[in-house]
């Protein structure tokens, strides 16, 4: 008996000489591993909260400094500054007087002689037409048919011939219109 424990005693210390060395492994391990973490939510802010704001509000900052959303044209608006755009443009656009100056002399006497003296009187504008596909526009337009209608049924020509009488009046409405 004595000889198995004394091998057993060896085994021991053996094993426990072993597992020493693994538990130190172990601590240098984990040593190593403190600089790098798997999972980032463990990990411990380096940064502290007042760093972090201050980031915050400057970044911030940054971005609307960035946007020209500002008026920092000197005092001008945005509808002038587009009107002097639209000018500038119109500026560029030729001219028909700088047109004719560029036409040769013979087409110019051509030119002159087409154009008439007279005033041309333009055409009226109608008054505003009610809308069909809205429901106040769509009863003044039924009004409106049903009295022309009423006018045609009326009518004398009705009466001679109902086929010609409403092609008439069906004509003359197209051509208004």
């Amino acid at each position: 008996m004595s000889i198995k424990k004394k091998t057993g005693l060896r085994s021991k210390s053996a094993k426990r000489a072993s597992i020493a060395s693994k538990i130190a492994e172990f601590k240098q391990e984990q040593a190593s591993r403190e600089e790098h973490h798997e999972n980032p939510l463990l990990k411990l802010s380096q940064t502290s909260k007042k760093e972090k704001l201050k980031n915050k509000s400057q970044d911030f900052n940054e971005k609307i400094l960035s946007k020209v959303s500002f008026n920092l044209s000197g005092g001008i608006s945005k509808s002038a500054s587009r009107r002097r755009k639209r000018k500038s443009k119109e500026n560029l656009k030729p001219k028909m007087d700088d047109l004719l100056s560029s036409l040769p002399e013979e087409t110019l006497n051509l030119v002159e002689a087409k154009t008439p003296q007279a005033f041309i009187a333009a055409k009226k504008k109608e008054a505003n037409k009610p809308n069909p596909q809205k429901q106040g526009g769509h009863a003044k337009l039924l009004q409106t048919e049903n009295r022309h209608f009423n006018r045609v049924l009326t009518d004398k020509q009705f009466k001679a011939s109902p086929f010609a009488a409403l092609k008439s009046a069906i004509q003359h409405n197209l051509q208004q219109s």
